[in-house]
């Protein structure tokens, strides 16, 4: 490795900004890096006169220049120095102008990080020594034409294929041969070709012209691995100015694309996180007001009226304080424990357990919840006495989907709860005759919240699914449902009958 430090010119009349840059190279190998700044253009030209610098750093508005006749003073005076334009957050398209005009680079001010900064100080210049050496000799182009790490390639006007540089032939996979001579729109390893044809055609006639063209495109490597290049055209004119030659110049970007894409999921996954919140909020406030009311309502009533109450009309107030307590009690239980399985703090732990007793008690308790117009039966087929399941989780499970299956049969029916154990596994059947859900919200029934869209007034909170679906998982069990809107729903669920076993495809995939 190279331990010569890089001479770096920077021209730049805002304090501010040479200051920031100054920063910049400070967190880098202070050995590497000598920067010297000057405010104006004529200071620049002078200071070239008397020392050696690999690169320029060149704003475009100084003092005694403006704009794109910098450049073109700059480089007059020091052809030998890449360029590397600084431009403003609306100045992109002077960058691009500059470039075309000579500069091997530009930066946007605002998007200035050190990463950026050093590739882009020696991307200009690896540049500069390229074009120099190719006017020196074809013996000196070749060699460093050959050793460059981007992918280079020489056009002619018409787009046709001149030279490929090694990169590019171990990138495409293939020889000299099999690309000289060709349109650089027919090479094999463009990706979606029809579309990145079109465009290097109509990109090729616009660098004829004379002009820097810039894009982002998706190719095949050797590997048939996708990959993302940042690919420019660059054209390279004669003393009259007629372009002779394009320099096409392609560098991978797919680290920085990995990195854009993560960085627009964490944008998903906090505006997830956002809508999580505003639903819990909205949740929190109309299902805690409403056992709150019940609750200050029937405290008041027997506080001011209590001596003219019967006893029979004293226990039915007591009773809606009971049941508001009961139901806000349960809300916070689900809150508590969604965190958990959020925070990967609930753990499955199974133990030995008669699951026809467990069930069978199970339907008991849940029978004081069903009016008279439900009719709960519960069957068992086969050996469910000793199995390891966990308890807490499955009585988070069937609690949930049993209580759902009376709650959203408001007029009553058949509520079956069939339990079928064979082959290693529990087949759980919970099955009513109530309002359905719904074909367009089936995909989303599992998600924190959300609720089906025909369930009216019927008080839920939308967490008790997707406790289910947790607490299903973590026994690597499986969840499925059928449903009719109008008709009833059955919601299956399978559950390996020993601990650390999983379901069998053909079971989850066949149901029962």
């Amino acid at each position: 490795m190279n331990n010569k430090p890089i001479h770096i010119l920077l021209v730049e009349d805002s304090p501010s900004d040479a200051i920031l840059l100054r920063q910049l190279f400070s967190r880098l190998n202070s050995g590497e890096w000598e920067l010297i700044w000057v405010e104006r253009l004529s200071d620049a030209i002078e200071s070239c006169s008397d020392f050696l610098f690999d690169v320029a750093l060149l704003d475009l508005s100084l003092p005694d220049s403006d704009g794109l006749e910098t450049v073109a003073e700059f480089n007059a005076a020091a052809p030998d120095i890449p360029i590397v334009v600084l431009t403003g957050a609306d100045d992109e398209e002077m960058g691009l102008q500059a470039v075309a005009k000579g500069a091997q680079d530009y930066i946007v001010k605002d998007q200035i990080t050190v990463q950026l900064l050093v590739r882009a100080i020696r991307y200009a210049i690896e540049r500069g020594q390229i074009l120099k050496q190719l006017h020196d000799s074809e013996r000196r182009f070749r060699g460093i034409f050959d050793q460059t790490f981007q992918l280079m390639l020489l056009l002619s006007p018409e787009g046709i294929i001149l030279e490929i540089n090694k990169t590019s032939l171990a990138f495409c996979g293939g020889k000299q041969n099999d690309f000289v001579g060709s349109p650089l729109w027919e090479i094999d390893c463009l990706y979606d070709s029809q579309v990145t044809q079109e465009w290097l055609k109509s990109a090729i006639a616009n660098a004829a012209e004379g002009n820097f063209v810039r894009n982002e495109l998706q190719m095949c490597g050797a590997e048939s691995a996708i990959v993302w290049i940042d690919l420019s055209l660059k054209p390279l004119k004669d003393e009259r100015g007629k372009t002779i030659l394009l320099i096409a110049e392609g560098r991978d970007i797919s680290d920085r694309k990995r990195a854009e894409a993560e960085v627009l999921k964490s944008l998903e996954k906090e505006r997830e996180l956002n809508q999580l919140k505003s639903s819990f909020i909205s949740m929190v406030s109309h299902e805690f007001r409403n056992p709150m009311t019940a609750i200050r309502t029937a405290a008041q009533i027997l506080q001011s009226y209590g001596d003219r109450l019967t006893e029979e009309q004293k226990i039915k107030y007591f009773d809606q304080i009971k049941n508001a307590v009961n139901n806000t009690t349960q809300l916070l239980e689900e809150v508590l424990l969604l965190g958990k399985t959020d925070a990967n703090r609930l753990q499955y732990q199974p133990a030995t357990l008669d699951l026809k007793d467990f069930c069978r008690e199970l339907m008991e308790n849940l029978q004081f919840t069903a009016t008279e117009q439900h009719n709960i039966t519960f069957t068992c087929a086969g050996e469910c006495s000793q199995v390891e399941m966990d308890e807490f989780l499955m009585g988070h499970i069937f609690n949930n989907l049993i209580s759902n299956a009376i709650k959203y049969s408001p007029q009553g029916g058949n509520v079956r709860f069939n339990l079928i154990c064979q082959n290693g596994t529990a087949i759980f059947q919970i099955q009513d005759e109530g309002i359905g859900i719904p074909l367009k919200d089936r995909q989303h029934l599992f998600e924190t919240f959300y609720r089906g869209s025909n369930v009216n007034r019927i008080q839920g909170t939308g967490l008790g699914l997707a406790i289910v679906k947790k607490c299903v998982d973590l026994h690597r069990g499986q969840i499925q449902l059928q449903s009719d809107v109008g008709a009833g729903t059955t919601f299956i669920v399978t559950l390996p009958l020993t601990r650390f076993a999983e379901v069998p495809r053909h079971i989850i995939e066949c149901g029962v």
